[in-house]
């Protein structure tokens, strides 16, 4: 890829950074689920700050950088090689624990190891997941959540190698896919409509000034460390009281507030690193992410009050009611289409230049991959996702739905991070219930429903995604020296190194360890219950008419914060907040944004832009204390083999 020390050709993605990149990259998927799953602490990798990629930046630009400037200045990384280091990590972080591995491998094995005569799982559940899917023999499984036995050998990899080869396949079609929906996007949102990309603020000022000096301007900032202190000095605590019992617990979880007759609960929960982002958000966007939270518990509770339930019960990982989740997956719906909508100008000279050899050379010197090569990849990976499924079980007509309403939510959350920048957040309805509650039970099939179950793993907590992280690593490589093909390998790369790695470090700990005995997840069982559930109350008309009613609601209600938002300059209300409002991880976030945009908003009152400048290192400062003081601990954790000193980064 060109000489270590200099550019290749213009080019900052050097041989140099992709091998650090690679590296790190691999290195997150091994510490991030032995911290979890052995260690019991705080995810590194759940949300899409990208926690562990975080840190690590920081240490490399703050410390470790600039010591090889002064050893050896020509062997220090320039500030594109850096971005391409920080893409590839912020790739990878989307692939471990709760992004996809820890979760496939416990779904993969739970039918076979909690099977019992009482749940009837050997003739109900087991015949429904295809050989190459899961390996099928009960030993595999016993090992998988017991331990290998004394002298009984190492891991089976023959019997994972087939599955393994199935789902690597599948997911890098995945990644792929969202990578290249990134590439044919970013004109329009980054050049186009000038989004902000919230969550690109602290790399981008951590890295100014990084090739004019030793140490990063921002790192000598006084109220740089001023605003790190907070945080990291409560982390400091939070941690020493786990060792030692005389140090007082410093929570910054305050209490729980129950309305409407008890039947709507409000967590207040302090998190320094989102308050932090939350500085860098429009006050509109704010402001709305927090009202349209306590506006949708507001509906929720006054629908206790009345007695209004849907027929059936509302679904695990969703939002406070089934009404609520499924207007916030109509708005989901109406937000990505009035995108497209908006953007079919660029569309069409994508499709343009994917058919008409004429214009093959189109966005050569604007994207990572030209569009016909985006467009293909994009077409091809969407190809293969789809004969998979359908392969796994899943009819095509539900393989479409299901694949649409995947894709929009994929999409919506990412421009949800795009332009809010909530780095804590999730959907309020998933892909796998929408579209059994659109379809019904009978068109999807008891082999289809397993197909389903299984795509938890990749689809279900929606707190982290490789498209979420493509487009921040789209807006990073804004210069030429990085538009170029060899970003778009380095972050394949990333994806395969990152897969390989967490498969490795996973299925070692729970052979080596036993999966009882280490951290347990929700999802797996969350998507098992799903199954039986479906199997036993078959979903019918009379469950899915209210429910699209509420899908309809939803839309026209976007549709109209988005008319409102283009019309009227007084309009207060930013229709970003609609869709991820009322999910279970902005009831933990909720509570910070308003802090964030109440302390924007007297800044802004009496100091106006010059005091918002100027309390910027303030707000970067304790984002970068809440996550150092989390790292300091799982550093400590794991040198000291302490379990359970769960020091909380993000949410809960």
């Amino acid at each position: 890829m060109g000489d270590d020390a200099t550019p290749a050709r213009g080019s900052d993605v050097t041989l140099r950074a992709v091998v650090v990149g690679t590296l790190l990259a691999a290195g997150l998927n091994v510490a991030c689920p032995y911290s979890v799953l052995v260690l019991h602490n705080a995810g590194l990798t759940s949300d899409y700050i990208t926690a562990g990629a975080m840190m690590v930046f920081l240490v490399l630009v703050g410390l470790l950088n600039p010591c090889v400037k002064v050893v050896h200045p020509a062997a220090a990384l320039r500030s594109g090689e850096l971005i391409v280091v920080y893409v590839m990590m912020i790739i990878a972080s989307a692939i471990p624990t709760w992004g996809l591995v820890t979760n496939l491998f416990h779904i993969l094995t739970r039918p076979f190891y909690y099977a019992t005569p009482e749940n009837n799982w050997v003739d109900l559940i087991q015949p429904l997941i295809p050989s190459w899917l899961a390996p099928r023999d009960p030993a595999v499984a016993r090992a998988f959540y017991e331990g290998l036995p004394q002298g009984g050998g190492g891991i089976p990899w023959g019997a994972w190698l087939v599955p393994l080869a199935a789902w690597g396949s599948f997911m890098l079609a995945v990644y792929l896919w969202m990578i290249a929906t990134m590439v044919i996007l970013r004109r329009p949102w980054v050049d186009g409509e000038r989004l902000v990309f919230p969550l690109t603020q602290l790399p981008l000022e951590v890295l100014r000034g990084v090739d004019e000096h030793i140490v990063p301007p921002l790192f000598r900032s006084p109220l740089f460390w001023v605003g790190f202190l907070l945080p990291f000095t409560l982390q400091m605590l939070r941690g020493l009281h786990h060792y030692y019992f005389f140090i007082p617990d410093v929570q910054t979880y305050f209490d729980q507030l129950y309305l409407f007759r008890r039947s709507v609960r409000l967590i207040v929960f302090v998190n320094f690193a989102i308050i932090g982002m939350a500085y860098f958000l429009g006050l509109q966007v704010s402001f709305s992410v927090w009202f349209f939270h306590l506006l949708g518990r507001c509906q929720t509770g006054v629908f206790h009050l009345l007695g209004y339930e849907v027929k059936g019960h509302n679904e695990a990982l969703t939002a406070s009611s089934t009404a609520l989740s499924h207007q916030g997956m109509g708005a989901m719906l109406a937000l990505v289409a009035v995108m497209l909508w908006t953007c079919r100008a660029h569309l069409r000279r994508v499709c343009r230049a994917a058919w008409n050899r004429d214009y093959a050379e189109d966005g050569r010197d604007e994207e990572i991959l030209r569009y016909r090569s985006a467009a293909w990849l994009w077409l091809g990976c969407a190809a293969y996702v789809f004969g998979w499924l359908v392969a796994t079980g899943l009819p095509p007509l539900a393989t479409a739905v299901f694949l649409l309403s995947a894709f929009v939510i994929f999409l919506a959350i990412a421009r949800v991070i795009a332009q809010g920048g909530v780095g804590f957040t999730s959907s309020t309805m998933l892909p796998q219930p929408f579209m059994v509650y659109t379809l019904g039970t009978e068109m999807v099939g008891w082999q289809g429903l397993a197909s389903l179950t299984m795509s938890y793993s990749w689809a279900a907590e929606m707190r982290t995604t490789v498209m979420a992280s493509a487009a921040n690593a789209m807006k990073l490589a804004a210069g030429p020296r990085l538009k170029q093909p060899r970003l778009f390998w380095a972050m394949a790369l990333a994806v395969v190194v990152g897969m390989v790695a967490a498969t490795w470090t996973t299925l070692y700990l729970n052979y080596t360890h036993g999966g009882i005995n280490l951290r347990q997840f929700g999802v797996p069982s969350t998507a098992w219950s799903f199954l039986e559930d479906k199997l036993r109350n078959p979903v019918g008309w009379e469950h899915i008419e209210p429910r699209l009613g509420f899908v309809a609601v939803g839309a026209a209600m976007m549709g109209a914060l988005i008319w409102l938002q283009h019309h009227f300059l007084w309009w207060p209300l930013h229709y970003i907040g609609l869709p991820v409002g009322d999910s279970w991880v902005m009831g933990w976030a909720w509570f910070s944004v308003f802090l964030g945009w109440l302390v924007k908003a007297v800044i802004f009152r009496f100091t106006g832009t010059p005091g918002y400048q100027a309390c910027k290192p303030i707000f970067l400062g304790l984002i970068a204390g809440q996550l150092m003081g989390g790292a300091v601990w799982m550093v400590v954790d794991a040198l000291l083999e302490e379990v359970g000193n769960i020091v909380y980064i993000g949410v809960r």
